[in-house]
C-alpha cells in the first residue's frame, strides 16, 4: 500500500506502517503418489538455526568433559614400566627412579626421561622411551658390561673393557677381582674431548688387557693385585707376591722368568716377600715387604 501521508499545523514528516514481524520460516515436502494428480503433504517442519554462541558453548563443554576424563581416568596412569635390554638394572628400581608412578601417559616426555636415565646412571651407555596409549612405557637400555670389579680402600667399581668405572649393580659372580692399593695413574684424555655419557674412566683399555691375560695364567681363586709402583700381580698361597707390571705383552716369557727365579731361590732355600718381574732383563726379589 502506498504511504500514508498526515499533515499537521506546522511540520509534516511522512509516516510508515511498521511491517508485520516476520514469522518463522517453515519447509513443506511433498510426496508424489504412484496414481497421477495424486500426492500427499506432510507437516511442515520449521527451520531450526543454531547461533554461534549456542555452538561454542557446547563444543567448550565437550572439550572440558574430554579433558576431565584424560585427567581422571585410572586406565589413563602410568602404573608400571616395561624394561627392554636391561641385565644388571631392574624394572623396579627404574620405575622408583623415574617417578612416574599414577602420571598421565601424556604428560610423559620420552626424551627428557631418556636424557635423566643416562645422566644418572654411569653404567648405561644408552636409553630410549616409548609411550603407547592408553597407559604404556617402554624403557630400552645398552649396559655397560663390566669384565672386572676394582676394590680399593673398602670401595667397590666395576669396570668395563674401556676403563669406565660404575657402582656394582645385582650379582656378578663371573668377574675378575682387583685388590689395589692405590689408583691407577689418570688415563690420557684429548683437549675437548668429554667423557662418554659423563661416566669416569678409570685406566686406560691397555691396562684392562693387560688384567684379562693375567688373569687366564693366575693359580684359581687367586686374586689380582694392583700396586702404583710395581703393576699387577697377585699374592702367591706360600707367603709371597708377585708382579708382572702393567702391560699384557711378553706375559708367557714373564712367567717362565718367574718359575725359574722361584726355582733358583728354592734351591738356595730363600723365602722372598715379593718377586717382581715387571722388566724382563731386570727381575728382583725382596726379602722385606
Amino acid at each position: 500500500m502506498p504511504p500514508v501521508m498526515v499533515r499537521g499545523s506546522s511540520e509534516s514528516d511522512p509516516v510508515r506502517r511498521s511491517r508485520p514481524k516476520a514469522k518463522r520460516v517453515k519447509r513443506r515436502y511433498d510426496i508424489a503418489m504412484p496414481t497421477p494428480g495424486v500426492e500427499i503433504r506432510l507437516p511442515s517442519i520449521p527451520e531450526i538455526k543454531v547461533s554461534w554462541r549456542l555452538l561454542s558453548f557446547l563444543l567448550i563443554l565437550v572439550f572440558s568433559s574430554a579433558l576431565y576424563y584424560l585427567f581422571s581416568s585410572p586406565i589413563y596412569r602410568v602404573q608400571n614400566i616395561e624394561m627392554d635390554g636391561g641385565v644388571y638394572l631392574s624394572a623396579e628400581s627404574l620405575h622408583r627412579m623415574l617417578l612416574v608412578d599414577n602420571k598421565p601417559i601424556f604428560m610423559i616426555e620420552p626424551q627428557v626421561i631418556a636424557d635423566q636415565l643416562v645422566g644418572t646412571l654411569d653404567g648405561l651407555l644408552s636409553a630410549s622411551v616409548s609411550v603407547n596409549f592408553p597407559a604404556q612405557v617402554t624403557v630400552t637400555v645398552e649396559e655397560r658390561t663390566p669384565v672386572l670389579i676394582w676394590e680399593m680402600e673398602g670401595t667397590s667399581y666395576w669396570v668395563d673393557a674401556q676403563g669406565y668405572s660404575f657402582p656394582p649393580r645385582g650379582e656378578a659372580t663371573d668377574l675378575i677381582r682387583v685388590v689395589a692399593s692405590a689408583l691407577p695413574p689418570a688415563p690420557i684424555t684429548l683437549e675437548g674431548v668429554d667423557d662418554v655419557k659423563g661416566s669416569q674412566q678409570l685406566m686406560m683399555p691397555d691396562m684392562i688387557a693387560a688384567i684379562v691375560s693375567l688373569r687366564n695364567y693366575a693359580p684359581d681363586g687367586i686374586q689380582i693385585l694392583y700396586d702404583a709402583e710395581h703393576g699387577f700381580g697377585w699374592f702367591d698361597p706360600h707367603g709371597w707376591s708377585v708382579y708382572f707390571g702393567m702391560k699384557d705383552t711378553d706375559v708367557k716369557v714373564k712367567l717362565a722368568v718367574y718359575d725359574t727365579l722361584l726355582r733358583r731361590l728354592n734351591q738356595d732355600g730363600i723365602q722372598p716377600a715379593m718377586i717382581s718381574v715387571e722388566y724382563l732383563h731386570a727381575p728382583f726379589y725382596r726379602l722385606e715387604p
